[in-house]
């Protein structure tokens, strides 16, 4: 049985586009049960695997999608699990714990297109100021960084010009399938226990001060503890409630190319990558003018991630313009000025893609918070509730977010100190201009 969707807000109705890469349809119950032990809330990547993580530990799970599993973000995002881009400390800290277990992952799941290849962010000449400072601090946070020559890099990535001089190859960088790899938490899921339900969770429901359960579209559904992992629409759901809950708004946006005959096994970056990240931008030799593109001079409120990988069918992703949208019910399509720079950069510094066929492109709302950590956490103030959200690099940090949820939830001690993390600080209770793109 396929299913079914109970309710479909008109509101949300866009972000179920058919020009996005969707999993199957899983088999869904279309009401839920009465009671359930934990109710995870929003089934991509960190709903579904908080609900196989918990199913596996023997907990009654009920995972609750609105739409299908990986309608949002999760199934919509580029797939990169990014070690290079993130800032030493929590955040670096995350994504390595996310990096041990995406081959557990790769061994036990469906098949979702892992590739442990590493990233490579090719430079020209205009960049090498910055190389230097930036290698050496990505080692000196314990990343393995090889830096190679032009010809090198063309080997890792046939599509590079002769013009590029030179790359430097991450080689704990990784990248998936990001809709095959719900589709494949979901189904792991399911397989151990896990109940899911399509229906609209509408709010959370307090009883004498605790979370009891969630009220959705066809009834309510009560349980000993709620994971709230819904993405963008966390806030919303949070503000219902009576609990603050800040965050920003991100349009991630993607083209799909035909299929190429050239193979290549690495994410490859251009240097725009390097205005989106603070931590790169306070490094010595940065400046402005040598890592963007005078099409990007002339749009500054879309940044770019300036990416190329390959799917296993040949195809070629390309993104990802970022521009920041006022909630979680913006549309998701793709913009004039996202695609302009992502044909008009790329095809420059990449004059091989300039007349592949574009087959499809999709957007997607992102949510991140003020400081650039996500919110994996207990919500003090209304006990049995637990958030994992603010992810804006939710494919990096998705499994390890999920596997300390789960730990959170069932009482055991995360792999990671996780009080950055919490609810309870400024960034969320209060709220926060952004520093940075992606943090």
């Amino acid at each position: 049985m396929e299913p079914v969707v109970t309710r479909l807000s008109e509101a949300h109705a866009p972000h179920i586009d058919p020009r996005r890469p969707s999993p199957r349809r899983i088999d869904a119950m279309t009401t839920p049960p009465a009671a359930a032990s934990t109710i995870v809330v929003g089934a991509g990547i960190v709903g579904a695997a908080t609900a196989l993580y918990l199913a596996r530990a023997g907990v009654e799970v009920t995972l609750i999608e609105r739409y299908e599993p990986g309608a949002g973000a999760s199934g919509r995002n580029a797939g990169y699990i990014s070690m290079i881009t993130r800032s030493a400390g929590p955040q670096l800290e995350l994504a390595r714990l996310s990096r041990k277990l995406y081959p557990e992952l790769a061994d036990e799941l469906d098949d979702f297109e892992f590739r442990a290849n590493g990233a490579l962010v090719y430079y020209y000449d205009e960049q090498v100021p910055l190389i230097e400072g930036f290698v050496e601090r990505r080692r000196a946070d314990g990343l393995p960084i090889d830096v190679v020559d032009g010809d090198r890099a063309r080997e890792l990535c046939p599509l590079l010009p002769d013009e590029v001089i030179g790359g430097i190859h991450s080689r704990s960088d990784c990248y998936i399938h990001p809709g095959k790899l719900v589709e494949a938490l979901v189904a792991a899921a399911v397989k151990e226990g896990a109940r899911l339900v399509i229906d609209d969770a509408v709010e959370l429901q307090v009883d004498s001060g605790r979370c009891i359960g969630i009220r959705t579209a066809t009834g309510l559904l009560t349980a000993d503890t709620v994971a709230l992992t819904a993405g963008s629409w966390t806030a919303e759901l949070m503000t219902r409630a009576g609990l603050p809950f800040h965050l920003l708004h991100m349009r991630m946006q993607m083209v799909e190319t035909a299929p190429i005959d050239d193979r290549f096994d690495v994410a490859a970056y251009g240097p725009s990558l390097f205005h989106e990240y603070a931590f790169v931008r306070e490094l010595p030799g940065y400046d402005d003018d040598i890592v963007l593109h005078p099409l990007q001079q002339i749009m500054p409120e879309v940044g770019l991630l300036e990416l190329i990988c390959q799917r296993a069918d040949g195809r070629l992703w390309l993104g990802c313009p970022i521009e920041f949208v006022d909630g979680p019910d913006a549309s998701p399509a793709p913009t004039v000025a996202g695609m302009a720079q992502t044909f008009g950069v790329l095809g420059d510094h990449v004059p091989a893609l300039q007349h592949l066929a574009v087959e499809r492109t999709w957007g997607g709302i992102a949510p991140q918070t003020g400081d650039g950590l996500p919110v994996i956490s207990a919500v003090p103030a209304l006990p049995g509730l637990f958030v994992g959200s603010g992810l804006a690099y939710g494919a990096t940090v998705g499994p390890a977010s999920a596997r300390v949820l789960a730990d959170l939830v069932i009482g055991r001690e995360p792999d990671i100190d996780v009080a950055a993390f919490r609810y309870d600080r400024p960034a969320i209770t209060e709220g926060m201009a952004r520093s940075a793109t992606l943090g």
